[in-house]
């Protein structure tokens, strides 16, 4: 896909959030279905785990017979907001602040359950606060706002002498939360003590082969690719943020998501070296993965091939998943939704920070422009003839746009003639202009 082809299809699934109000379906929603609440069958945790799979695995009528409502999640918001070295894209910061709870942090809008212990609706936990955190703070909230300090006294108290819980009610070590609980209380609090033995501890948990399972209980040592993909993130942004003694385990780490959590063709799986149900959410993460570790042909390539294989152009939202069946068709706002168009941001800003323009296609700016000074470096450094040839093309669709009333597409086009007219004269280049009428309104 072209560049604006993946532009528009990020845009249209986010026009689609914001049109929802940010509520949708969740895989773990199930609990909140008024149906199963009338049965009374909610006070037992055997029914309580069974209805849960059976809504996430079951047929999408029974999603419906079930009666659960839209929901509106915070870590759809967090991941707009520009958390996890995303990209920002809307301005909800303060409905993520009253989503806050009393005790600083945030919790998914639904009641669930885990093998070992019951989650209430709504309850705090490591995971949904430290994206929060990281959200607000990449919209430019203070560390020392009374919203962060408050968020880091929760996740102070989810300290368990070596790790975080991933919530307050259980004492399960979680590795890709108990580091994304140290990274967010890093990002509050630089340099504090618990954090940093919290990242000893998930460096200690490394597998031989680089593998990290997903926990350290029984029913928690598998390991899948988008957890995986979570854990090398983080620890790149720590090694980043001045952490030393990482690049060993980032470094195999890596090199095991490479081999076991992509298949011969290079798509993402959702589990490691196993090749049947493809999970969005783990397409999503591997491209921002691959993105952060600089292999963005392969990033723009499962890009492409996402939207091929999971995007629904009718309803204009990726699928949930690929299985050996064919498409899964459920639509969740948090889980594949948001995430995907976390991800697209992502390749789309990495396409724009390493290639200014493609000299083969029409030469536009945006007003203003954030890739001007790129741009204008590379035109300078073009043969005069890709010059020439550019300035022609360029040319072409300005008429062509003007020939249609395609103003908006119009003036990008004008400003990119008068610039390339600009440093045409810089570099004695004479260009055979034609008028092309327009408000250009800058340069």
């Amino acid at each position: 896909m072209q560049g604006n082809d993946l532009i528009a299809v990020r845009d249209r699934v986010l026009a689609g959030i914001v049109h929802a109000d940010f509520a949708g379906t969740d895989p773990f929603d199930g609990l909140e279905s008024r149906m199963f609440r009338a049965t009374g069958l909610g006070r037992f945790r055997m029914a309580r785990l069974a209805w849960l799979q059976a809504i996430k695995r079951g047929p999408r009528l029974l999603r419906h017979i079930a009666m659960i409502p839209a929901l509106q999640n915070p870590k759809t918001l967090a991941l707009l907001l520009g958390a996890a070295d995303g990209v920002r894209l809307c301005n909800v910061a303060g409905r993520l602040c009253q989503m806050q709870n009393k005790d600083g942090g945030w919790g998914y809008p639904f009641a669930w359950q885990a093998r070992a212990f019951y989650v209430p609706h709504g309850a705090s936990n490591a995971i949904v606060t430290s994206f929060a955190v990281d959200g607000l703070m990449a919209g430019g909230m203070a560390s020392s706002d009374p919203v962060l300090q408050r968020a880091a006294g929760f996740l102070r108290g989810l300290w368990r002498n070596g790790y975080f819980a991933y919530v307050g009610q259980g004492d399960g070590e979680i590795h890709n939360a108990s580091l994304w609980g140290a990274w967010a209380l890093h990002r509050i609090d630089p340099g504090n003590e618990i954090s940093r033995k919290a990242v000893a501890q998930v460096l200690a948990a490394q597998r031989s082969d680089g593998a990290w399972e997903y926990g350290t209980r029984s029913h928690h040592r598998f390991v899948d690719g988008f957890h995986t993909g979570y854990i090398l993130d983080v620890l790149d942004r720590f090694r980043t943020s001045g952490m030393v003694g990482l690049d060993d385990a980032i470094m195999r780490g890596y090199a095991f998501y490479r081999a076991e959590c992509f298949d011969v063709n290079g798509r993402p799986r959702s589990f490691a070296g196993r090749d049947r149900y493809v999970d969005c959410h783990a397409v999503a993460q591997a491209i921002a993965t691959l993105c952060r570790f600089d292999e963005l042909e392969a990033a723009q390539k499962i890009a492409d091939w996402a939207y091929e294989a999971l995007f629904d152009a009718k309803r204009g939202v990726f699928y949930a998943g690929l299985g050996r069946f064919g498409v899964d068709r459920r639509n969740y706002m948090r889980w594949t939704q948001a995430w995907m168009v976390w991800a697209l941001s992502i390749v789309i800003e990495k396409t724009a920070m390493t290639e200014a323009f493609n000299p083969a296609r029409p030469l536009v700016f945006e007003h203003p422009d954030p890739t001007r000074a790129e741009k204008e470096d590379a035109l300078r450094a073009l043969s005069e003839q890709a010059f020439r040839d550019l300035f022609k093309i360029t040319r072409i669709e300005a008429q062509k746009m003007r020939s249609s009333g395609g103003m908006e597409a119009l003036y990008g086009l004008t400003r990119g003639l008068k610039t390339l007219q600009r440093i045409g004269g810089e570099r004695g280049i004479v260009l055979n202009a034609r008028r092309i009428e327009a408000s250009t309104r800058d340069t």
